[in-house]
Order: C-alpha cells, then sequence, then structure tokens
C-alpha cells in the first residue's frame, strides 16, 4: 500500500522528533523534511491527533518558541521519571527549590531580586542551577549595568513533569494556605 505524501511527513516529522529527543523549531523540521513550514504544523497536529487517537505514551508538545518535542504523558513521569530520567538523581537543596521557585514564578528575574526576596545571597545556588541546566540567562533588564535575567529551562519542566510553565501550581493557592 502507498503512501502518500501527507501521511509520509507526519512520519517523517515523528522521527525526527524521536531522533532529535530535545525541542525542535518548526523551521527546523521544515528544513530537515524538505517541505514548508504550514505543511510541516499541519503534519504536527496530526501526529498529536494519531498519538490521541492512538491512546499512545507519547504526547507532542509546542513551546512557546515554536519548538516541538516528543514526552509522555504526565502521570506517566511519576511512574518511570525514577528509573528513566537521570536528572531525578539530582538531589535538590531547600535553598535550591527556593530559589528555582522564584526563577520560575517571577521570570525573567534578575539575581538582585531573586536576593531581595530571599533575603540571602545566591551566587553558589544559581551557578549550581545554571550548572544543572535547570535555570539560563534569558537575557540581560534595560538598567544600568545590564544584569543577566533568568528563566527556567526545558530540562526543569521535564524534572518536574511539567509540559509548560503553566502547569506550575497556582501561586495564590499556597498563599491563601
Amino acid at each position: 500500500m502507498a503512501q502518500n505524501d501527507d501521511e509520509l511527513l507526519v512520519k517523517l516529522t515523528e522521527a525526527v522528533l524521536f531522533l532529535e529527543n530535545r525541542p525542535v523549531h518548526v523551521g527546523a523540521v521544515a528544513k530537515i523534511t524538505g517541505r514548508s513550514r504550514e505543511k510541516v504544523r499541519a503534519a504536527l497536529k496530526k501526529l498529536e491527533q494519531k498519538l490521541n487517537t492512538q491512546k499512545s505514551a507519547l504526547r507532542v508538545i509546542r513551546n512557546e518558541r515554536d519548538d516541538y518535542y516528543l514526552t509522555i504523558e504526565k502521570d506517566l513521569y511519576a511512574k518511570l521519571g525514577k528509573y528513566y530520567d537521570a536528572s531525578k538523581k539530582i538531589k535538590l537543596s531547600p535553598q535550591a527549590l527556593e530559589t528555582l521557585s522564584i526563577v520560575a514564578y517571577k521570570q525573567p528575574v534578575t539575581k538582585s531580586e531573586i536576593e531581595k526576596i530571599r533575603g540571602v545571597g545566591v551566587d553558589y545556588v544559581l551557578r549550581i542551577l545554571l550548572e544543572w541546566e535547570f535555570v539560563k540567562v534569558v537575557g540581560k533588564k534595560s538598567v544600568p549595568g545590564k544584569p543577566s535575567l533568568y528563566g527556567t529551562t526545558e530540562k526543569f519542566l521535564k524534572y518536574f513533569g511539567l509540559l509548560s510553565l503553566r502547569d506550575l501550581p497556582d501561586l495564590n493557592a499556597f498563599e491563601r494556605a
């Protein structure tokens, strides 16, 4: 049975996402497959529908930069993450968790803004979070000295089993509790 071009593009797109094993911009997928961005976006929608219809454990995720990647269903991370995710072996200190929480909820945020909230210096903790690739420099603030702005990474999302920052718990609920 011959495949039509749309079916082939869905398979090629799935294969690219699988082989890259990281977020891939739609433009890169288009370049690799030799198709237009519009056709790739349509193929990604079809792939997402296919995975949902087959009740697959895999999901196609799109981030705010128009990057796509394959991941597993959120609830499966709790069951499988300790065996397959090497980052789960990282033990975060209370100081690192607190700093990471501030970055996640306030991003983009400067080191001095984090220190103001925490009330202590964060040089060491921030350096560790950068090394572990849970945070990254996302720009420079337009003030004298141009301090670095920090934000979270895809590795942060995967470590905590989040599909996007929208999946973070509501901060207001914590404040009420």
